[in-house]
């Protein structure tokens, strides 16, 4: 078995209003706002890639790890979609705004935006992101990428 790559792609930019106020940061896959506005760049390259809710590993041809939501019966989207894209790109590039965003507030808007989906594991699936969450944020994963903050 090996970790899986990606589950999810968009490939268009995509928008949220986050409570991530008074840091501004953007690079080509997030622009984030001191308003908290947050736009995922989907319509970058190819689009932007996540694995929803981690961990998961990869065998054969099956993702095996943390569950996703079932499907919202309005929009037909898992209700962890939308929020495991926040949560994981403001992961993915806390490396550069780690002494200016919290790390609770990021795991407090996944659990806020879990919540708006009336996810009932949305209390199990936060204390998972508070317990796991340091061994990931603020480290560099990938080469540096163009920012401004």
């Amino acid at each position: 078995m090996k970790k899986t790559g990606y589950i999810y792609t968009i490939t268009v930019d995509k928008e949220f209003q986050t409570r991530i106020f008074n840091t501004e940061f953007e690079n080509e896959w997030m622009r984030l706002k001191i308003d908290g506005s947050l736009t995922v760049k989907g319509s970058h390259a190819r689009g932007y890639a996540w694995n929803g809710c981690s961990p998961k590993i990869q065998f054969l041809d099956t993702a095996i790890g943390t569950p996703e939501g079932v499907l919202n019966p309005d929009t037909l989207i898992s209700k962890t979609y939308y929020p495991s894209l926040v949560h994981d790109v403001f992961y993915q590039f806390s490396f550069y705004y780690k002494n200016q965003i919290k790390r609770m507030d990021v795991d407090q808007e996944f659990y806020r935006m879990l919540m708006a989906e009336q996810f009932r594991a949305a209390g199990i699936y936060y204390a998972a992101v508070r317990i796991f969450g340091n061994f990931f944020w603020g480290r560099e994963k990938r080469p540096p990428v163009k920012t401004k903050l």
